[in-house]
């Protein structure tokens, strides 16, 4: 009875974990918008992976199990794969889509990444695709052709902004998918830290060129901070609870709570960025988080 009660109390403190790091990577979406009022978007993207790529390898050399077999040569190639495409790419294409759309549109289109995140994994023989899960995609990719009408917020969203953005989620399916089979041996701290610093070494050079030609000394405090939270909060923390959750949760398990994202990310960005909630945008994301709840149920 004991040994169940401890195991039914592990299971909720995982999802709690999980629940939390996607709100807070909700909250992502708004400080991220903020952020890039001020500076460039490849500039953020570099100096942020850069940063966090330090602070976690600094934990995982802490925090560091000796029990669990070191990574071994061969599989560095995989992980700098993971690195370029899961953290370089993905930040590149999230900050500069986000900054040509919305907030919310970029959250909506977010929650589209448990679908490609469940393709990479039947397709690499992870998981099943069964048939709910083919009509919840199809219900989610019209919920993306109705976020794309026109509307009075047409200033502050764009298809290339929302296409970008969908970049970002495949190449974070790329990097769940990949890095959950060597989780497994190694531990998902292993997985994120490492890849971070190889997602850094690649944007490197892009980072010093932007920051040659910026000047650091006109952003604001607000920005600064909103840049703090992205690095410490959105990059470190909840990459810290996404890497205990990598390991114990499936690949698409892992994904679906992501429909947390445009919820944190609407409700936050119209008291703080002043985006209109539209019709357009309550019927696409409804139409996307149904087809997202109809793939998780089968």
């Amino acid at each position: 009875m004991s040994d169940g009660s401890s195991t039914g109390r592990s299971q909720w403190s995982l999802y709690l974990i999980v629940v939390a790091v996607y709100l807070f990577w909700g909250g992502n979406f708004v400080f991220s918008k903020i952020t890039l009022k001020e500076i460039p978007g490849p500039l953020v993207a570099g100096m942020r992976t850069i940063f966090a790529a330090i602070a976690l390898m600094a934990v995982y050399k802490r925090s560091r199990n000796p029990d669990r077999p070191p990574l071994r040569r061969d599989e560095y190639p995989q992980l700098c794969m993971i690195g370029v495409c899961g953290i370089a790419i993905n930040q590149v294409c999230f900050l500069i889509g986000l900054s040509l759309t919305s907030a919310s549109h970029a959250a909506l289109v977010i929650g589209l990444t448990p679908f490609m995140v469940l393709f990479l994994a039947w397709f690499r023989g992870q998981e099943a695709f069964t048939s709910n899960r083919a009509i919840g995609l199809a219900v989610a990719v019209c919920g993306m052709a109705l976020l794309q009408k026109p509307s009075a917020s047409a200033q502050t969203a764009s298809l290339l902004g929302d296409i970008l953005i969908l970049g970002a989620g495949l190449s974070f399916a790329v990097y769940t998918v990949f890095g959950k089979e060597l989780a497994a041996e190694h531990g998902g701290m292993a997985v994120i830290a490492v890849s971070y610093a190889a997602g850094s070494i690649f944007l490197l050079p892009m980072t010093l060129f932007f920051a040659s030609r910026f000047d650091f000394s006109q952003v604001s405090a607000a920005a600064w901070w909103s840049f703090g939270y992205m690095s410490v909060v959105s990059s470190v923390l909840c990459y810290i609870g996404w890497a205990y959750a990598l390991k114990r949760l499936s690949a698409s398990r892992l994904t679906a709570f992501s429909y947390l994202q445009p919820l944190v990310a609407t409700l936050l960005a119209l008291p703080m960025l002043g985006e209109p909630i539209t019709a357009a945008l309550v019927s696409g994301g409804g139409l996307i988080m149904a087809g997202v709840f109809l793939s998780e149920r089968g």
